[in-house]
């Protein structure tokens, strides 16, 4: 005997019932009938069903044991599964397949590149192996795959030695896919730096890392990001550690005859280690954007004199940043202002400052006291004394005769300071692009900048061969990941759902897949799916997140 649901219609409408059947025997032939109507399948709630099963149970005589339920694991899913639909979207693994065309290489390449891209995405707070890390997501493209440390470095050889023609063919296809400006392409100068593992534990090691502009003592190296127009990354350049004029004018021939792009503008920041790369191409006459330090005497004047005496002329780009272009020199200026940064610049300094005098407060009866007991001089733990806020905005005098300890304010500082707070001074001689374009360029950029805090090499063999070999292929890992996150963040802001890519990431993060075992049957459920990470997920075309687990 068996249920079977039947489905009949009346009066327009369909109604669904469940009928016991039974198969019996008439000559040769097997026949079916029907045993008994349980009526209609609406009617039929879990209380009821559960009601029949244990009546049923009892009659037979049957126990009906309570089912053996493990809780096998928990996997990573909600990020996971947004990467690898941006992955599809941009058709990445047919590129990498068009990139190796005519060479043998792993077919699994693409899928341990998207592995890679993943986990710079996430970016995991520890030092965990991605061979080892990878299986803590729910990824069924990889499921029945054994991958081990020689086999991601092997995918980097394999991609270090392609990469000028994979960047080509993700560019082809990000055109296809979206908006990409050739008229004018940007190239981020910042450095990275290289954090070693241990001597003892290099063999051991799961990765090194690389961290841009960070100021550790190992090896440095410079790089140029390319940037389209619309911010979207799709490649870079390793620079010479001595500047050199010959990088910049390779980047500009490469991005004209492979792109015919007519204007590429280097952007750094002069505040950086990166300067000594900005003055070489600047001083060559290359287009350029750079952040300048605003220390100089006639760049505070400058600040100033804009923010005081001109500031109704300044223009809003938006509720958090204004700006206002002047000519100097024949060169462009953009002084540009924040309030909100101002605001908390004023707050953050006028809380200091208190509390650097309420430590001058407690010295000065500190060395009272001990001018009294015969003490001439002032105690060597005085710190407050170091301190840069101290120096910069006090001026103190310490009496030996007295024991009096005496300071006053630099007015003339702190007015200054509060008239130039939330300003920051962009020079360029970019001619293509007006102010406005040039200042949210520039403020892109330096968010994009973030996602190259942190370069993972995933490169477990101490050789050097190796690590000069695959640290490209390792750059080029966060170039991809960086557009995949900028590509999610286009379809966001398409959406309407104002969030970056990070964010996303942190709201999907909370989605799971719990892999359960029920007496000896396997199954997997998705966590619940809040509202906004719902949205999140259409807006990148996965309706339900839910259908794809299996």
């Amino acid at each position: 005997m068996f249920f079977r649901k039947v489905t009949s219609r009346s009066g327009g409408k369909e109604y669904t019932y469940l009928k016991l059947i039974e198969n019996y025997r008439e000559g040769n032939k097997v026949k079916q009938r029907v045993i008994a109507n349980l009526g209609n399948l609406e009617n039929l709630t879990p209380e009821k069903v559960e009601g029949l099963i244990d009546g049923l149970a009892r009659i037979c005589g049957v126990s009906r044991r309570p089912a053996n339920i493990e809780a096998r694991k928990v996997l990573r899913y909600g990020e996971v599964l947004a990467i690898h639909r941006i992955w599809e979207m941009l058709d990445v693994g047919r590129a990498v397949e068009a990139a190796f065309s005519g060479e043998r290489y792993d077919p699994d390449t693409a899928l341990l590149l998207e592995l890679m891209a993943i986990n710079q995405i996430i970016n995991p707070p520890n030092k965990q192996a991605i061979s080892e890390w990878y299986r803590c997501l729910y990824f069924p493209e990889a499921q029945g795959k054994e991958f081990l440390d020689h086999h991601f470095y092997r995918a980097l050889d394999s991609v270090a030695g392609v990469k000028e023609r994979l960047e080509e063919e993700l560019f082809q296809r990000l055109c296809a896919f979206t908006r990409v400006s050739r008229e004018v392409a940007f190239c981020l100068l910042t450095t990275a730096t290289v954090e070693p593992a241990p001597r003892s534990d290099l063999e051991h090691s799961p990765y090194g890392r690389y961290l841009l502009q960070s100021p550790l003592e190992e090896q440095l190296v410079y790089l140029g990001i390319l940037v389209s127009r619309e911010g979207m990354p799709f490649g870079h350049r390793i620079l010479h550690e001595v500047p050199d004029e010959g990088d910049f004018r390779e980047i500009v021939h490469h991005l004209q005859t492979a792109h015919g792009t007519r204007q590429c503008i280097f952007v750094g920041d002069r505040r950086l280690v990166a300067a000594p790369h900005l003055e070489v191409l600047m001083s060559h006459g290359y287009h350029y954007l750079v952040r300048r330090k605003v220390q100089s005497e006639w760049e505070l004047r400058l600040c100033e004199r804009e923010l005081v005496e001109n500031r109704a002329e300044f223009k809003e780009v938006d509720g958090a940043l204004w700006y206002r272009e002047v000519v100097e020199g024949g060169v462009r200026y953009l002084v540009c202002y924040s309030p909100a940064a101002a605001r908390e610049k004023a707050i953050a300094l006028a809380e200091r400052l208190d509390e650097v005098e309420e430590e001058l407060r407690k010295l000065q009866k500190a060395v009272a006291s001990e001018h009294r007991s015969g003490k001439r001089t002032l105690p060597r733990g005085a710190t407050i004394l170091k301190d840069k806020y101290c120096r910069r905005y006090f001026d103190w005098h310490y009496s030996e005769a007295t024991g009096e300890l005496t300071w006053c304010r630099k007015e003339d500082v702190i007015t200054r300071e509060e008239k130039t707070a939330g300003a920051f001074l962009l020079e360029t001689n970019a001619t293509l692009m007006d102010g406005r374009e040039l200042l949210l360029a520039y403020t892109g950029l330096s968010q994009l900048g973030e996602s190259f805090e942190e370069i993972r090499s995933f490169e477990t063999r101490p050789k050097e061969f190796y690590r000069e070999r695959n640290l490209s292929a390792s750059i080029f890992v966060c170039v991809l990941a960086a557009m995949l996150e900028k590509t999610l963040e286009g379809l966001l802001r398409r959406a309407g759902i104002p969030l970056t890519s990070r964010q996303a990431m942190e709201l999907l993060e909370e989605v799971k897949v719990a892999i359960n075992r029920v007496d000896d049957v396997e199954l997997k459920s998705v966590t619940s799916i809040e509202k906004t990470q719902a949205e999140i997920l259409q807006a990148i075309g996965v309706p339900d997140p839910r259908a794809v687990v299996v």
